[in-house]
């Protein structure tokens, strides 16, 4: 599907069109291929489309025939390629702005077409602002596994297998996020270079501001990995304490119930044993077996 967007100085707000007019913002989800044909014939770079499509693209920027192409990845998206990101493609040219990602990405721009006041004519602000959002929606998910992860891990003597089932999850999550950040960050240093796009100082410290802004969630994303393999550590720890508990505690039993099995053993024997004949003898055996079972008992647990 394309869609054309567009908007001026003196009406922001961002509106559908009919119809192609200089400045505009093109729309471009899920193209069939007679719309990719028709975005190859605006000027978009074939080779470059495809990678948009690819769902494992790694973010860049590149310059091809007078546009710039930036590709990065949004977060959260579940789809039959079990990633938790998805590619998109910004391409600016002389005339327009194009976004060409593989999925329905409404959840992203529904919003911005609400909230953006801002012409469409300049591209590069246009641009950065798309950009922005993007990191907004990082921020959001990154900040919902914050809390998820403390109301899951706030006890670690409390987690079961499901919780670190869990925390697995978000540490594949964060993976793919840091996977997508590090190198859009990376890309976003080089287009402040100033040698893929030109920019104005206003444009300028939009990028400065974006860059800061994929360090610190570089930097939270690599925090909450550390927290969930610490968790696991200890996790790790608890459980082994636990099976050590238990081993030591069936082993005293065994030892405590020794004696009282070898006397059993014993008189159970049909041969002649001393006292095999008294009528006490067995309240004999019994006490004997309960005195050295609980005096065994009592001394290793006390040394544990």
């Amino acid at each position: 599907m394309i869609t054309y967007l567009r908007s001026t100085h003196h009406k922001p707000a961002i509106r559908e069109l009919d119809a192609l007019q200089p400045g505009t913002w093109i729309r471009s989800e899920k193209p069939t291929e007679a719309e990719q044909q028709q975005l190859i014939e605006l000027g978009i770079d074939q080779d470059l489309m495809a990678d948009a499509l690819d769902p494992h693209e790694v973010p860049r920027a590149e310059v091809e025939d007078g546009w710039t192409y930036f590709i990065t990845r949004l977060p959260d998206t579940d789809d039959d390629f079990n990633d938790y990101t998805t590619p998109i493609l910004f391409a600016l040219g002389k005339q327009h702005i194009v976004t060409i990602s593989r999925d329905s990405l409404g959840r992203l721009w529904q919003p911005f077409i609400e909230k953006t006041q801002a012409p469409t004519t300049q591209k590069t602000k246009l641009f950065m602002l798309m950009v922005e959002a993007i990191s907004h929606q990082y921020q959001t998910r990154v900040a919902s596994i914050n809390r998820q992860m403390r109301a899951t891990s706030s006890d670690v003597r409390s987690l079961g297998s499901k919780d670190i089932l869990t925390l697995t999850e978000y540490e594949r999550k964060l993976n793919d996020y840091l996977d997508a950040l590090l190198p859009t960050n990376t890309a976003l240093e080089k287009i402040l270079g100033g040698k893929i796009l030109p920019l104005y100082e206003d444009d300028r410290d939009l990028v400065e501001d974006l860059s800061i802004e994929y360090e610190q969630l570089i930097a939270r994303c690599k925090s909450l990995l550390r927290t969930i393999t610490n968790t696991r550590d200890s996790y790790r720890a608890v459980m082994d304490t636990r099976l050590n508990e238990t081993i030591r505690l069936l082993t005293v039993i065994t030892l405590a119930f020794t004696v009282p099995t070898m006397l059993a053993g014993l008189y159970g024997m049909n041969v002649d044993l001393p006292g095999k004949e008294w009528p006490g003898m067995f309240w004999l055996i019994i006490a004997t077996s309960l005195t050295v079972s609980g005096f065994i008992g009592f001394y290793f647990l006390r040394k544990k």
